[in-house]
């Protein structure tokens, strides 16, 4: 290779060296700088999207804590109302909008059906229905695709 690089002219010698150091920028440019600069832009994504939760988390713990009073927990009356009555009483009062479906589940309990539902909202009602002596017993939620923090939530909850 070196007796036939020595052949050419030394016009076509610096065009040969040329596009080998350019392939050489290219490999180093395709395989090395970046794959690293795009491994750290999603790595930079993922942390903040990781922060955000954690800041809507805390919020959300502060809120809880609040309806708390800080000095543990103290259930609230419901009065004779069925659980059902009470849920559906609630989600209105926590502004998550109209069920799709809120039906009796026995004696202590009640069947809850949402299509689409604020998350953060849904979890605050849920708290406050824990504070009447109601605890979820099976839930089943899913995120939305099309909209940022809503689901479709599909839960039992009963009577302690």
């Amino acid at each position: 290779m070196k007796e036939w690089y020595l052949r050419q002219t030394p016009r076509d010698r610096i065009i040969v060296l040329v596009v080998g150091v350019l392939s050489l920028l290219g490999l180093f440019y395709a395989f090395i700088w970046y794959p690293m600069a795009t491994g750290l832009d999603n790595n930079r994504t993922l942390i903040n999207t990781k922060r955000e939760t954690l800041q809507k988390m805390e919020v959300a713990k502060a809120k809880i804590t609040a309806l708390d009073g800080g000095s543990g927990i103290k259930l609230k009356d419901a009065g004779n109302k069925a659980p059902y009555a009470l849920i559906d009483e609630r989600i209105r009062a926590g502004d998550l909008g109209t069920p799709d479906r809120v039906e009796p589940r026995g004696a202590n309990g009640a069947r809850v059906q949402f299509s689409n539902v604020d998350f953060d909202k849904l979890v605050l009602v849920l708290a406050d229905l824990e504070l009447y002596g109601l605890s979820v017993d099976t839930m089943n939620i899913t995120r939305s695709p099309k909209v940022e923090g809503m689901v479709s939530a599909r839960f039992n909850m009963e009577k302690k």
